[in-house]
């Protein structure tokens, strides 16, 4: 069966990382599937972005706002510019936005929930499941049965039981399986360094899937291909279609 690549962050880290001038050109790529950052603002709404601090993909028209940190209010956010000179104007959407654009053009996504701290992890998670009841049902049901949702914040999750969840870890802990059987989780998700046959092996064990991120390297994706990982999350939008 041939591997699943997932775009990362919609068409990968950089100018147009998490817009949806980005998921079109994955989607013009090839690609069926994105991955994408949500966090909230501080009016408690979702918004698409990756860095807990602007200024990287995105900053102020006003250059006394520069580097504000996403704890502001959308409209205030909507105001600015990526950074990127041959992106300039291009928004930051909200995750209403991304769900009407990926189910528009039926691209399945991992929703990554970032909390911005501990003290709202719950609260973002409860927001996206509230972004999603907005969905008409027929929607809704196909988000809940084809999406994934994904967090280091596991108090993110909670609010989002019975939806296709993963655990993200960078390395595999010790009590990863404690965590994964008390929010009934169906994928961890790896970085490729911790991707080693060894952790690998004990996560098939519980019968769980298993997809590792950001693999940009073939011969690496070959591997974890053989070692029974189902899905890999790209930088290379030229991976799109690639199977071995």
């Amino acid at each position: 069966m041939a591997i699943q690549w997932w775009a990362h962050r919609g068409s990968g880290k950089g100018a147009l990382e998490n817009t949806l001038k980005g998921f079109e050109i994955a989607l013009n790529a090839g690609f069926r599937a994105v991955e994408f950052d949500v966090m909230l603002t501080a009016d408690g709404v979702p918004m698409i972005h990756h860095d807990w601090v602007m200024g990287r993909c995105a900053q102020s028209t006003d250059p006394a706002m520069a580097g504000t940190d996403p704890l502001t209010p959308f409209n205030s956010l909507r105001a600015r510019d990526l950074r990127h000179f041959d992106v300039k104007g291009e928004p930051l959407p909200s995750l209403a936005e991304a769900l009407a654009f990926c189910l528009q053009h039926g691209l399945q996504a991992n929703v990554e929930l970032k909390a911005t701290h501990p003290a709202n992890a719950r609260a973002l998670g409860c927001a996206v499941r509230a972004a999603i009841e907005q969905l008409p049902a027929g929607q809704q049901n196909h988000v809940q049965q084809h999406w994934v949702f994904s967090s280091f914040y596991h108090a993110s999750l909670l609010p989002l039981k019975g939806f296709d969840l993963a655990l993200l870890y960078e390395q595999l802990p010790d009590n990863w399986a404690l965590h994964a059987d008390a929010l009934q989780v169906s994928a961890i998700h790896l970085h490729y360094s911790g991707a080693d046959p060894t952790a690998l092996r004990r996560i098939h064990t519980t019968g769980r899937v298993v997809r590792v991120y950001t693999v940009n390297d073939l011969e690496r994706a070959k591997m974890l291909q053989a070692l029974g990982v189902k899905g890999l999350f790209t930088d290379r939008m030229d991976f799109a279609s690639h199977s071995f």
